[in-house]
């Protein structure tokens, strides 16, 4: 494994980068795009998987996660550049990516926030990919425009740097109902107990979002599922929508439908979906994540 650091398109900050490499020739480039309250390092397990097999991958920590942050009251906090630098940052490391493996096609996987951060990207910026996998993607919640003007009210009463309790609840307080007798405030991420503990004994993981950050998150999703803006240059990439059936995330199968519908919408032409029974939010830490692992990885051999 090598770690970089790049020049973020704004903030002055410098965007932590991870890439594994397979030990051979690889036959092509997987770029990761991390979730919400995430960082990139747990995803190494997947990405020596797929480097096991051939594949480039590369993880950056999304500004306002891991290491990309000024400082460590700044988790959580997108800066002035918010969601569009986001979705920038994500085109800087896909640029560099390009120029280091000219020859190789490159596949994007983003996983919840990160997957509306991938397809805002896909939205400006799809002729730099070769395959888009959407993994556990947050369905637009129709109350998203109200939410967004509340976290704009937080921060101009408390401040960009506040962390309000009420979006918290608002956002992500009915998600524990179905798991909430295991014990932890957030099960309804994995079924997986070893993935849970960590996950809940990680500061990297537990903090709540900043007013700045909510404010944004909901700005990004509603850019992701707007129809409006989109520069549709790659209508043959194959895009996959992959899910738990069990994460409240995609809030209802009709939801998570109408999300993969959005992009045949738009005009691509190799749209598909997969549900996987009892599996949460994370997939690719389930329970059963090697089943996952391997279609992920027979997704790109069969689209490359």
């Amino acid at each position: 494994m090598e770690k970089t650091y790049l020049d973020a398109s704004a903030d002055g900050l410098r965007l932590a980068t991870s890439v594994i490499k397979p030990e051979g020739r690889p036959v092509g480039v997987l770029q990761l795009a991390h979730g919400m309250c995430d960082h990139k390092e747990r995803y190494y397990p997947f990405m020596q998987h797929m480097a096991q097999h051939g594949y480039v991958c590369v993880v950056h920590d999304h500004r306002g996660h891991g290491e990309t942050v000024k400082t460590p009251g700044d988790l959580g906090y997108m800066y002035s550049g918010g969601w569009r630098a986001m979705v920038e940052d994500l085109h800087i490391v896909n640029q560099w990516i390009h120029r280091q493996y000219s020859t190789l096609p490159l596949f994007m996987l983003g996983h919840s926030m990160g997957s509306m951060v991938a397809r805002s990207y896909a939205k400006r910026y799809d002729s730099t990919i070769d395959t888009l996998i959407v993994c556990g993607s947050p369905s637009r919640n129709p109350a998203v425009g109200l939410a967004r003007l509340l976290a704009r009210l937080c921060t101009l009463l408390a401040g960009g740097h506040s962390r309000p309790q009420l979006l918290q609840r608002l956002t992500f307080g009915t998600f524990n109902r179905p798991f909430r007798h295991e014990g932890y405030p957030q099960a309804w991420v994995c079924s997986d107990a070893a993935t849970l503990k960590a996950y809940h004994a990680d500061p990297l993981c537990t903090f709540t979002f900043t007013a700045n950050g909510f404010e944004n998150l909901f700005a990004l999703m509603q850019d992701c599922y707007s129809p409006r803006g989109w520069a549709m240059a790659n209508p043959t990439m194959p895009v996959y929508f992959i899910s738990g059936a069990l994460d409240p995330c995609r809030l209802s199968d009709k939801a998570f439908h109408a999300a993969a519908s959005l992009m045949t919408k738009m005009g691509y032409l190799h749209v598909s979906e997969r549900l996987y029974p009892g599996m949460r939010h994370e997939l690719l830490a389930e329970t059963d994540r090697q089943q996952v692992w391997r279609d992920v990885l027979h997704a790109l051999n069969t689209w490359q």
